[in-house]
């Protein structure tokens, strides 16, 4: 088994997954940039792909989740989501199909993301938005993004000029990781491959790890009051499909 299929078949890492200060910091970050972009949404057909256990959709109810893990949806389908089995780099979805797109730290599993990129442009329709974070800048590669699979951290000029390419106006990009984040999140795959190696979690661990990541989270926030474009360890990026 993979080290990250755990969190698929073991509810407990599920619970310390979904309250991972980065990843509700992800989460706060998308909602608050689809509440500025996307005016008027109910009936929007909304789609998080690459989703695994962890939506990032700020509307679970009106979204439709994809993913390539099998056993990702079926923890999703248990909680009443809509879910389709499928690759980002080969949607089972027809073109103009969604009017945004949620994609949340996913491309940098993919070695193909130029396909994944056009692939997200074709399921939108014309003025749809995706909403997109990735990993950014090389200078913070490291033993984590091995552990977790990623082929790389993208450069954020680059991707904004392949994003302008596929078709795409970019509308909003805006830094949501930090130094500090970095640091932190490799502390926390260091805990968790320790933890692993211990066997099943128990209630306490779990809830000294959701009151640790409540505090984390608050300090992530604070650090991106001091971080630019630069510096930033995640961004976020809000492109509307113009072609």
């Amino acid at each position: 088994m993979e080290d990250f299929d755990l969190f698929y078949v073991d509810e407990n890492y599920t619970r310390i997954k979904n309250s991972y200060f980065n990843y509700r910091n992800r989460k706060r970050a998308i909602r608050r940039c689809f509440q500025k972009n996307i005016k008027n949404d109910a009936g929007l057909v909304l789609v998080d792909v690459g989703c695994g256990i962890s939506p990032v959709t700020p509307r679970p109810k009106q979204t439709l989740c994809i993913d390539c893990a099998s056993e990702a949806l079926k923890d999703l389908q248990q909680k009443d989501y809509s879910t389709k089995l499928g690759d980002i780099t080969d949607m089972p979805l027809e073109a103009d199909f969604a009017d945004v797109v949620f994609c949340s730290e996913v491309l940098e599993h993919v070695e193909q993301y130029k396909t994944a990129l056009s692939e997200m442009h074709r399921v939108l329709k014309n003025g749809g938005h995706l909403i997109l974070t990735v990993p950014v800048h090389d200078k913070y590669w490291d033993f984590d993004d091995e552990h977790a699979g990623h082929f790389q951290r993208f450069d954020p000029e680059m991707l904004s000029q392949e994003l302008n390419e596929v078709g795409f106006r970019i509308i909003e990009e805006k830094p949501i990781g930090s130094w500090l984040e970095r640091e932190l999140s490799k502390l926390g795959v260091r805990i968790f491959i320790r933890q692993k190696s211990k066997g099943p979690l128990r209630k306490s661990t779990i809830l000294a790890s959701r009151v640790a990541n409540c505090v984390l989270y608050l300090v992530v926030r604070g650090s991106l009051l001091f971080t630019s474009k630069e510096s930033t360890s995640i961004m976020l990026y809000c492109c509307r499909k113009e072609q």
